[in-house]
């Protein structure tokens, strides 16, 4: 299996998205950040192929533009559901919960003594 850094690497994303991608994961390693982004690259690498494999089917600059126009508009789309998958997970985050309920915990126990 290839790290995820190679992934990011072979999907040849813009380098500003690739740039904010590894340093994400320099931050948070853990499977609940890597495992969105692994799925993020997956449907990147597929919409592109399907961008590719449609403009060789492409008549007319017009056909072409709309066809890049399309495939832009589906590039924002996956970076809006890998936001809110990233900001779910986040904010899911069982351990990150835990931890929180903790510091509560302590808190209200420095408040009583």
């Amino acid at each position: 299996m290839t790290s995820i850094y190679t992934q990011i690497y072979d999907a040849n994303l813009d380098k500003e998205f690739e740039t904010i991608l590894i340093k994400l994961l320099r931050f948070n390693l853990a499977p609940i950040v890597e495992s969105p982004i692994h799925d993020f690259l997956v449907e990147y690498v597929a919409i592109r192929g399907e961008y590719w494999n449609q403009i060789e089917k492409c008549y007319s600059f017009d056909m072409a533009f709309d066809r890049y126009y399309q495939y832009t508009k589906n590039k924002c789309s996956l970076i809006d559901s890998l936001l809110d998958n990233l900001n779910f997970a986040h904010c899911h985050n069982p351990l990150q919960n835990d931890l929180s309920l903790m510091m509560e915990i302590q808190d209200y126990k420095e408040i009583l003594e």
